[in-house]
């Protein structure tokens, strides 16, 4: 498949994310289960998207929000939250 963003790189990129490492911390969960969700992530966003439109960054930062929330959605739901502060972090609850 052509990724937008190739779901290993989602993955790296998304430990820089502020906050990130400390939610890992609290997620039971492995290493191959946040892979399997950033190709999920990776695989649906470039599915439906357009590949007329342009991909820049704000894109990819709401590509990488997504696949945060899906974490957050399945593993610790309720002690964390994606927001931005003026840029994507996370933070507790």
């Amino acid at each position: 498949m052509n990724y937008l963003i190739h779901p290993t790189t989602l993955f790296n990129t998304a430990q820089g994310i502020k906050g990130f490492s400390t939610m890992l911390n609290e997620c039971d969960s492995s290493i191959k289960t946040l892979m399997n969700i950033a190709e999920d992530v990776a695989e649906s966003w470039s599915y439906d998207w357009d590949p007329d439109e342009g991909f820049g960054s704000s894109d990819r930062t709401f590509m990488l929000k997504d696949y945060i929330d899906k974490i957050i959605g399945c593993y610790v739901f309720g002690k964390y939250k994606t927001q931005f502060g003026p840029y994507l972090e996370v933070a507790k609850v």
